[in-house]
């Protein structure tokens, strides 16, 4: 699909300008709350990892057992492992939502930081039957993604799929996910006109 290639793209030419400016983002906040959704899990599958940031954080923070960091990027994988080294022996190449479909384990947690977005609509309800399927009974499903932001540049040619609220929950509950927690949130970057929606979500039984 000409728009995934876009998207995808756009992040192996930009991989370093990109990383910095992940790396720089005020994430203390959403750190939190990762680490608080994700504290029980032994088994955590990232998707979308960007710079390795976060992943990097957990790894400090928790002790998961297994732990699988993915991102649809060559260049910003191999970006991620340079930064954070500890990293390495975790990080696969894993585009979404088609190679999601490979996957045979299951996990007690999945997160997805500014990634989904980057997805068409059709293409985040396949994800979320997609991650339901891989969590395990009772798993937490979380993920941050932009309801509105800025004008987009001329030059940027990453889809970008605008939700509210509301149509996620919807989405969440058709996939068999139990929302427990959803909340807007201002940007790490400062720009005033991006809004991002962080959703928690449990496996129903």
């Amino acid at each position: 699909m000409k728009e995934k290639e876009n998207t995808i793209n756009h992040y192996e030419n930009r991989a370093e300008q990109l990383t910095a400016r992940y790396e720089s983002a005020n994430v203390g906040k959403l750190q939190k709350k990762l680490i608080h959704t994700l504290k029980s899990c032994n088994s955590i599958l990232e998707l979308g990892c960007g710079s390795g940031r976060d992943a990097a954080f957990i790894l400090q923070t928790l002790t998961p057992d297994k732990i699988m960091i993915t991102d649809g990027s060559d260049n910003m994988l191999s970006l991620a492992a340079k930064i954070h080294p500890e990293l390495a022996p975790f990080l696969m190449k894993l585009e979404l939502p088609e190679d999601l479909k490979l996957e045979k384990k299951t996990y007690d947690g999945i997160y997805s930081i500014a990634a989904l977005m980057h997805l068409t609509a059709t293409e985040l309800i396949e994800f979320l039957h997609e991650a339901t399927r891989l969590l395990k009974a009772s798993g937490v499903l979380f993920i941050s993604v932009c309801t509105t932001r800025e004008e987009q540049a001329e030059d940027d040619p990453r889809t970008f799929t605008l939700k509210n609220r509301e149509w996620w929950i919807d989405q969440f509950r058709n996939a068999g996910l139990k929302v427990t927690e959803s909340e807007e949130a201002t940007d790490g970057l400062n720009r005033n006109k991006t809004i991002w929606l962080n959703i928690t979500a449990e496996k129903q039984s």
